[in-house]
């Protein structure tokens, strides 16, 4: 058995790899400390690990309404690139030491706490690999590592001159997508593509059930990110747009979502949390933000997308979503005539039905939280 610490935070969708991860590895029989925001411990529970909150490092809560304008500089300096965060981890690891920290790609400090206190550190990549090593979020996020080489420096470590430099310093680099849906980049030796975790426990204790009624019409799943991104407007205009069609239509609204601040037409059943496992075995189609936790569920499931980006990481999922063949994409600020009718024509759309299909056969190759846990005790042997 080993002591397995895992740093996390509250980014909703960021944690399904996390927590399946954290799973496995405690059915596995190792001791697995999760530290990370109390949101967490609170709405989720625990599936086998024991959980330590942050006790310096900026409390944080996914469903928290917020400016989206706010949202890097607020997480960044709060979180991703956080003296304090550091320092949570080296007080964690000082009070139960570990054989093993595995932290999510996100959070510099921890990686760089874990690297100077010589345990066998992991980079858990919740999002597409290649957007950490160079392009818009890079550029975006770039003025966050001069605060990164101070952490470093105060530790003794080598400054960054990228992200790249601190992932690539790590023991192993899991990545929660398949190969396949990145683009052809080089790779680091540490790098391993574990493909997407679809048997993570559910991002909320509280979870609704529905009875979807039986028909001939095709179900549409909607899902516009289980956190807060101001996504209320657009949830109501899709809404609307697919009360329109003869479909039978199921919305789950997230944890920062009420269902009931919804107006909701008579094909429309409106919920808050289902895991997307039970409802997409029968689904024709997932209408979604493209956040890569739903893009992953619904295209391991072989459903086909239509994705309405709103920001983060959005746009490059939707993209490649197009690019694969398995979906289709439209503007966040389309109408209702135009959702509508994108919908209409991608569940008549047998090239996208086959193309998600073929995606589906791709992922099954990959073990998910599975090959992580047998990576990451490979790196323990």
């Amino acid at each position: 058995m080993s002591r397995v610490l895992i740093t996390t935070w509250d980014g909703a969708g960021n944690l399904v790899a996390t927590l399946g991860i954290a799973q496995h590895l405690a059915e596995r029989g190792h001791d697995v400390r999760l530290l990370g925001h109390r949101s967490i411990d609170s709405r989720v529970g625990s599936h086998g690990w024991r959980f330590r909150s942050f006790e310096t490092a900026f409390d944080w809560d996914s469903t928290t309404e917020f400016d989206p304008a706010d949202e890097f500089p607020l997480l960044g300096n709060g979180l991703w690139f956080s003296d304090d965060v550091a320092n949570d981890v080296t007080t964690e690891l000082e009070r139960e030491p570990a054989d093993v920290l595995i932290a999510d790609c996100m959070l510099f400090g921890a990686l760089s706490a874990g690297q100077a206190a010589d345990v066998p550190t992991v980079a858990l990549f919740h999002a597409a690999y290649v957007g950490f090593r160079g392009g818009p979020l890079v550029d975006m996020l770039a003025w966050g590592i001069p605060t990164i080489n101070a952490t470093r420096q105060r530790y003794g470590l080598t400054a960054a001159a990228s992200f790249a430099d601190v992932h690539d310093q790590c023991a192993l680099a899991l990545i929660a997508t398949p190969r396949e849906f990145e683009p052809d980049l080089p790779l680091p030796p540490n790098a391993r593509f574990i493909g997407p975790v679809l048997d993570a426990p559910p991002l909320t204790r509280d979870l609704d059930t529905i009875d979807v009624p039986d028909g001939p019409e095709p179900l549409v799943v909607v899902s516009l990110s289980t956190s807060y991104q101001a996504q209320t407007e657009l949830l109501q205009r899709v809404t609307t747009a697919l009360g329109q069609l003869h479909a039978r239509i199921v919305v789950t609204t997230g944890n920062a979502i009420d269902p009931a601040s919804l107006d909701t037409p008579a094909n429309t059943r409106s919920v808050r949390f289902v895991p997307h496992q039970r409802l997409l075995s029968a689904a024709a189609l997932v209408v979604t933000h493209a956040g890569l936790g739903t893009v992953m569920t619904a295209l391991g499931h072989g459903v086909p997308l239509v994705c309405l980006p709103m920001g983060r990481d959005q746009f490059f999922n939707a993209a490649r979503v197009e690019q694969l063949g398995a979906g289709r994409v439209l503007d966040s600020d389309a109408d209702a005539t135009a959702i509508t009718n994108a919908v209409r024509a991608a569940l008549a759309d047998d090239q996208i039905r086959y193309g998600a299909k073929r995606v589906a056969s791709l992922i099954a190759n990959y073990g998910g939280a599975a090959d992580a846990a047998a990576e990451i005790e490979r790196l323990l042997s």
